[in-house]
């Protein structure tokens, strides 16, 4: 079922009660808003971003109710290691192996980290830093004042840029909407992920 953005979070159910093993994130420069995943998802986390330009409409995935199910990447039962059958026509949707279950020794974003906030959730900033490397924006529930609160760790200007220079990953202005936030990347993020996330290994089809 395709849902709207405004509809999805002003009707959203809670998150899933704990982390699954895989987590799939949509590239909206790939995704022609064709419906495919939203039909197949059996928790219906996928919501349509409306455009008023229709060619501009793009799904995206809520991945704090996503289950890692495939379905909306592959027909898990029609493929094999041989074959695989493909839900989305675009190739528009990643599946990472989740890095809040069995994170790695250390993530692939502390090195670049330059701040004074101890105790870092580094696997959630990882989990949503790939979506700000995909699509340069997240959509959040207003009311998660937790996940709120990674995204301020993301507006300190003390991810390193260069040897001399820090930056935000998120722009301090946030847009407000019914039921939502949507944080946005500053320029320079878009740049500093790039080499972040270049051969992340965490991919698990793509």
């Amino acid at each position: 079922m395709t849902i709207s953005m405004t509809d999805y979070f002003r009707s959203k159910r809670a998150p899933r009660k704990k982390e699954t093993r895989y987590l799939n994130v949509i590239n909206k420069d790939s995704c022609t808003s064709c419906n495919s995943c939203a039909t197949v998802c059996p928790v219906d986390c996928i919501y349509e971003v409306v455009s008023p330009v229709p060619s501009e409409s793009y799904h995206q995935i809520d991945t704090s109710r996503c289950i890692g199910c495939q379905m909306c990447y592959r027909s898990p039962n029609d493929s094999s290691d041989l074959y695989t059958l493909t839900i989305c026509p675009w190739n528009a949707i990643d599946m990472l192996h989740n890095p809040n279950v069995k994170p790695a020794a250390s993530s692939v974003l502390e090195p670049y980290y330059r701040g004074e906030t101890t105790d870092m959730p580094w696997t959630k900033l990882e989990e949503y830093c790939y979506q700000l490397f995909l699509d340069g924006e997240v959509f959040l529930p207003a009311e998660n004042e937790e996940l709120n609160a990674h995204f301020g760790i993301l507006q300190q200007e003390a991810w390193m840029y260069s040897e001399e220079d820090n930056i935000a990953f998120v722009q301090e202005e946030v847009e407000e909407g019914e039921g939502f936030r949507r944080y946005r990347a500053t320029e320079p993020a878009r740049d500093l992920l790039d080499v972040v996330f270049d051969g992340y290994e965490r991919i698990f089809m793509d």
